[in-house]
């Protein structure tokens, strides 16, 4: 992308390679640094995993939240290409360079992204395909769910709408972006102590009226969804109101809708308190999917 030099948001940055990074399923962890351009992640499946010994070939689709890369979905993936999944992590657009891409991206091209994503996993022939996210993630993965034959999707405190006050900026930042180009982060919600999210510093406001776009399409597409959705909810989440999950409650099959209540941790909670609950539900839930049982 060329960069105009009077644009507000022009930021000095580093880049990096952007190229696929690959990473066995049993390694325990990938060097990310801000500033730096970050790259898409895929985890090869464990071959000892509980999935892997039941020939049960799943592939999960995980994707990031507003402003942050793969790392913050990252030990989750690990743990499902540990039990014998392919997981790949894409960096979505505008994401993991600058904020200046970020305001530049648009609500279709995240979608976009991971449809092109879960394409190319459906042509790779996997017996089960699952999708999931964190925050916006969550959203993407249910907009997803809605409009490609997914075996399942989980969701960890995905993103439907905005809390009041968040909703006036929201409708406000179509109008007042090239007025004030950026506000403070949207990341970083972690109750862990010394664990932190890797995401930009600065939120552009142009793209959080793309991100209003994209709750206002995947609110829509949500009775459409036909497969089983696993919702993790934080009973503190200082981001994403509970006006979300009642959202996805109340317009997905009753049948289809499991909410799984996260006490102990915040908005990322797949970098908090409650990550193995995380890990240990989705593993058993594709388990239980594919017809294989926990202690074979």
């Amino acid at each position: 992308m060329t960069l105009k030099a009077q644009n507000p948001l022009l930021l000095a940055e580093k880049q990096g390679d952007a190229s696929p990074l690959f990473i066995g399923g049993n390694q325990p962890t990938m060097l990310v640094v801000m500033n730096t351009q970050q790259s898409s992640v895929f985890l090869a499946p464990q071959p000892t995993g509980p999935l892997a010994k039941q020939g049960a070939r799943w592939a999960v689709l995980l994707l990031h939240g507003f402003t942050s890369v793969p790392s913050a979905v990252l030990p989750w993936g690990h743990a499902l290409a540990a039990a014998g999944a392919t997981v790949h992590i894409p960096l979505l657009s505008g994401h993991g360079t600058s904020v200046v891409d970020l305001s530049c991206t648009t609500a279709r091209q995240w979608r976009i992204d991971v449809q092109q994503a879960l394409d190319g996993l459906f042509r790779q022939g996997f017996d089960h395909i699952a999708v999931g996210g964190l925050s916006m993630g969550g959203t993407l993965a249910l907009d997803a769910a809605a409009n490609r034959p997914v075996d399942v999707t989980f969701v960890v405190n995905p993103a439907l709408s905005f809390k009041p006050l968040d909703c006036v900026g929201a409708i406000a930042s179509s109008f007042i972006h090239r007025l004030v180009p950026t506000v403070g982060p949207l990341a970083g919600d972690i109750k862990k102590p010394g664990v932190s999210e890797q995401a930009y510093d600065r939120t552009p406001t142009a793209a959080v009226h793309q991100l209003a776009r994209l709750f206002s399409t995947a609110r829509r597409r949500l009775s459409r969804i036909s497969a089983p959705v696993k919702l993790y909810w934080s009973t503190q989440d200082h981001i994403v109101p509970a006006s979300s999950a009642k959202i996805l409650e109340n317009n997905t099959s009753s049948g289809l809708f499991q909410k799984v209540v996260l006490d102990r941790s915040y908005h990322v909670a797949t970098l908090d308190f409650d990550a193995e609950v995380i890990h240990e539900h989705s593993v058993a839930t594709l388990m239980q999917l594919s017809g294989a049982s926990d202690d074979s």
